[in-house]
Order: structure tokens, then C-alpha cells, then sequence
């Protein structure tokens, strides 16, 4: 059985129709989930519910076992760190820490072991008794993570918790986080609409789209592997062709020609064609080389830190007007690639190129 159950929630908001439709999700003891998706999108509806600030209109939410439904908030066993942090700001680290402790009656020795260990914990040390309106806002951030975690909850929510914090400590702070939640063995919900985070953040990756889980799976799956048309789109995956198109069609004839790609078993189900940005591009058709060829001119080369994204006009397999674009790693761009981009950028003659073979993914709705 799993720690975290969460069934079948619906939730409506007056008139603007519902919000979660029939959401649900499992989740592991110890195991850290990331809701993904856009704003408005049900995430932080999905920890209100869970934390007991709101009532689903229907389903189920269970955590260790026990129904939760009926469970007032202060009973839940569950942490809770917000956007904003929601620090006192006229008491002091330690009594913001201690603050849930108070409320649970802890020994005043307990509690004072328990603020020096959560404060070593996110490298706070001795700041007991400073005054938390004069933290910055990376100080604050882990002070709000200290002390959701000192009542030691069943279960931590997380609800952007760096959205407020300067874009130039997000990533060392990312590290930090994962590495406590880790030595604490926390199960933890953490809201982000930021992809490298969550990619970072989770053991797995649920991506919210229209009320639902539309994509659940380890983040490098989820990149590699979207499956449906929204999570593509989310990830900012262009390249997107409906089978039901003229276009479409001829793209599918084209990708399952390939003998060796095994592209012919796509999915009951399948509505669209996905050419992944992300892949290799080798210049000619090279003979016993795997591959889809085709012919193209490049439109654009655009450089990037780490990667060139190129614009190529397909004109073969008769597909004159397509444009697909391609985000190649700046470490698999060969000499002879380079100039051939080049050449083809500055010629107006299509030229033959061969995509990587799993280049092609299906998708449905």
C-alpha cells in the first residue's frame, strides 16, 4: 500500500468551473513529488486539501493508512512551508522554530534541542536569537523549512518555496533542500511551475494539466518520454504535427519508412508526432547508417551557452514549408556539421541530413 493516497479529488471555485477533475496520485514513504504544471492549474488547491485548509467537493485522501477526511488541521501531522514563508516577524529563529513545538506541549529542553538541531540542519547555527525581519530572503526560506520540519510531520508540502528568493541562490538552494529532506528521510509534495527545479527536486514528477494528472514518471522520463501533447508542450517541445493533417500523415509515412527505428509501433490512441528538438543531426545519408534522412535547408542558426538551435525548412519526404526546430548540443556538432550548417545557412539548395533514428516520438491527447 502506498503512504500517500489521494483519489478521485474534485474541487470548484464559484462559477469558473472545476479546478481539479477527478485528480489522484500515489506516492511512497520517503519519496519527494513534484506537482509541475502552469499557474492555475490545481497545485496548490492539491496541498490546501492536504494539509486540511480545504474541503475537496468529492474523493479521498489518505496518508499512512488513515483516511484523513474529518481531521482537523493542528492533527495532521503535517508540515507546511508557503511561498512567502509566513515567518512571526516580531519573534526571533528560535521562536519561529520552536513555534509548532509550543503548540504540541514539548518539554522546554526538548524543545530547545530540537531549534539547534533543525538550526544546524539548514546551516542557521547560531542565529537563535536573531530577529527574522532582518534575514535575507535565503535566511528566511530556511528558517520556514527549520521549522515545518522540527514537529518531525508524517508528511512536508512545499509550495514554491523559492519563487521569493533572488534568481542567483535558487540553484545552490535547490541543492540544499533536497539534501535535508534527504537526510530526514521526509515524503514530501513540492509545488513548482519551474521544469529544472522539479527535475531536480523530485524522485518523480507529476505534471498537472486541466484539472488531472496528465504525466506522472521520473523526471528524465518524463523529458524523454512526454507521451501526451500538453506535457510535450509544457516542456517546450515544438515539433508537434496532428496525425490528422495532410502534414501529419506524410511525417508518419516518413518515420515508420525507417526499418531499423522500429517507428512503426506507435500507440492505440496516437493524435500526434513529436520530432524531438533535442537530437542528433549527422550531414549526407551515409549507406548502413540508422536514421531518418531527409533534405532540408537550414533557416537559422542561433547559438546558445550550450547548444545551437537550428531552423531546418524540410523539403523531403515532401513536406515543402515545414520547419522543425532542433536543439543541438554544442559537444555533438562536429567540424564537418558546423560547416555544413553554415554552408546551408548561406546556399539555397535543400541538402541531405540524417536525424537520429529516436528522434520520433507519438503522442496523444
Amino acid at each position: 500500500m502506498a503512504y500517500l493516497e489521494v483519489q478521485d479529488l474534485w474541487k470548484s471555485f464559484g462559477g469558473t468551473g472545476a479546478v481539479l477533475r477527478g485528480l489522484g496520485f500515489t506516492q511512497e514513504r520517503g519519496e519527494i513529488l513534484c506537482l509541475l504544471g502552469a499557474s492555475g492549474c490545481g497545485k496548490t488547491t492539491v496541498l490546501h486539501i492536504l494539509a486540511g485548509l480545504m474541503q475537496a467537493e468529492s474523493g479521498r485522501v489518505r496518508l499512512g493508512g488513515r483516511d484523513q477526511d474529518g481531521i482537523p488541521v493542528h492533527a495532521r501531522r503535517i508540515g507546511y512551508v508557503f511561498q512567502d514563508h509566513v515567518l512571526f516577524p516580531h519573534l526571533s529563529v528560535r521562536r519561529n522554530v520552536e513555534y509548532g513545538l509550543r503548540m504540541l506541549k514539548w518539554p522546554a529542553r526538548q524543545r530547545g534541542r530540537r531549534v539547534h538541531e533543525m538550526l544546524e540542519l539548514v546551516d542557521l547555527a547560531g542565529y537563535e536569537e536573531r530577529p527574522v525581519r532582518g534575514l535575507s530572503g535565503g535566511e528566511s526560506q530556511r528558517v520556514a523549512l527549520a521549522r515545518s520540519l522540527a514537529p518531525a510531520p508524517d508528511l512536508l508540502l512545499l509550495d514554491e518555496p523559492l519563487s521569493s528568493v533572488d534568481q542567483r541562490l535558487r540553484g545552490d538552494l535547490v541543492a540544499e533542500l533536497r539534501s535535508v529532506l534527504e537526510a530526514q528521510s521526509i515524503t514530501a509534495v513540492y509545488v513548482t511551475h519551474d521544469l529544472e527545479e522539479a527535475y531536480f527536486m523530485g524522485d518523480r514528477v507529476a505534471f498537472l494539466h486541466d484539472g488531472r494528472v496528465n504525466r506522472i514518471d521520473a523526471p528524465s522520463a518524463l523529458v524523454a518520454n512526454p507521451v501526451t501533447v500538453a506535457c510535450a508542450r509544457y516542456l517546450g517541445m515544438g515539433n508537434i504535427f496532428a496525425l490528422d493533417t495532410s502534414v501529419g500523415r506524410r511525417l508518419r509515412e516518413w518515420a515508420i519508412s525507417s526499418a531499423d527505428s522500429g517507428l512503426d509501433r506507435f500507440g492505440i490512441g496516437t493524435t500526434h508526432l513529436l520530432i524531438r528538438p533535442q537530437t542528433e543531426l549527422r550531414t549526407g545519408h551515409r549507406d548502413g547508417g540508422q536514421g531518418l534522412r531527409c533534405r532540408g535547408k537550414v533557416a537559422a542558426l542561433r547559438p546558445k551557452v550550450n547548444e545551437v538551435q537550428v531552423e531546418l525548412a524540410l523539403s523531403q519526404p515532401d513536406l515543402e514549408g515545414t520547419t522543425i526546430r532542433l536543439d543541438l548540443a554544442r559537444t555533438g556538432i562536429s567540424r564537418e556539421l558546423q560547416t555544413d550548417l553554415e554552408a546551408s545557412v548561406a546556399g539555397s539548395a535543400a541538402g541531405p541530413w540524417t536525424l537520429d533514428a529516436n528522434c520520433v516520438a507519438w503522442l496523444t491527447e
